[in-house]
């Protein structure tokens, strides 16, 4: 598990978070496009990120019966999105403090909400694919090493490599 360091576009919010892993989730469910302007990348972090001691608290809204988003009150800046029934926050993988070597292994786990994906906006590589239903059939208390496993198996068999 690794430690990082977040903030917002003007520099208001800052909070650290602790990522098991550097998968990515792309998320094209309409409400994530509409929060993002276009495709929600995100990290999965391992419990509530927390806020620098001189950060306000982050406004938020329940943007559906599952979860909620918080923002920067400062520059509006998407900071992170909680599943209300599971209690996961997945982070926008951007708004961290990354280094050189951190970058590199940050890898597209999943692309989400495939149906609801724009048909001028694809992603290039080899990971799963899966859509709103497959998501929230799945949609349980997983760390992120599992989920990461389960999506893994699912891509293998998915192109021929394992039986089904």
């Amino acid at each position: 598990m690794q430690t990082f360091t977040g903030r917002c576009l003007c520099g208001q919010s800052h909070f650290t978070v602790d990522v098991e892993m550097l998968d990515v989730y792309a998320c094209h469910c309409t409400l994530c496009q509409k929060w993002s302007g276009g495709i929600a990348m995100y990290l999965e972090a391992c419990g509530q990120p927390q806020l620098a001691p001189l950060s306000p608290e982050p406004p938020y809204f329940s943007s559906s019966s599952r979860g909620e988003r918080y923002f920067c009150s400062g520059c509006g800046c998407p900071l992170w999105f909680r599943l209300t029934d599971t209690d996961r926050y997945f982070i926008p993988w951007t708004l961290l403090e990354l280094n050189e070597v951190d970058r590199r292994r940050l890898i597209l786990a999943a692309e989400i909400y495939t149906e609801t994906q724009p048909a001028f906006w694809r992603l290039t590589g080899q990971y799963a694919r899966l859509s709103g239903k497959e998501v929230e059939e799945m949609d349980s208390p997983l760390p992120a090493s599992a989920l990461s496993a389960y999506l893994i198996r699912r891509y293998v068999i998915g192109v021929g490599l394992l039986p089904g």
